[in-house]
C-alpha cells in the first residue's frame, strides 16, 4: 500500500477527476450489496476459512456487507456530486 500512498501523480489526477473516483467507488459497492442480499435471501454467508456462516451469523454478516456497501456508495455519490459542481 505504501507505493500507492506515495504516488503523488495518481493522487493529484484523482483529485482533479472526482467523477472517475466516484464511479469507481459506486462500482466497488455493487459486490458488497450483492453479497449482503445473497446472504439475507439464502441464510448462508460464505466465510474466508472453514464452514459457511448460517442463521443469525449470516444475517449479521449480511448487514455488515450491506452497511459497508452503503458507505462506499455514499462516498462515490459524494465524489460524483462534488465533481459535477465544479
Amino acid at each position: 500500500m505504501i507505493p500507492f500512498a506515495r504516488n503523488e501523480e495518481i493522487n493529484q489526477w484523482l483529485s482533479d477527476n472526482p467523477l472517475i473516483l466516484g464511479g469507481g467507488a459506486v462500482v466497488l459497492s455493487l459486490p458488497f450489496f450483492a453479497l449482503g442480499v445473497f446472504a439475507l435471501v439464502t441464510g448462508t454467508a460464505p466465510a474466508k476459512r472453514g464452514r459457511d456462516l448460517k442463521g443469525s451469523n449470516a444475517k449479521v454478516m449480511a448487514f455488515v456487507w450491506l452497511g459497508f456497501g452503503a458507505l462506499v456508495l455514499l462516498f462515490g455519490l459524494f465524489k460524483i456530486a462534488t465533481g459535477l459542481m465544479k
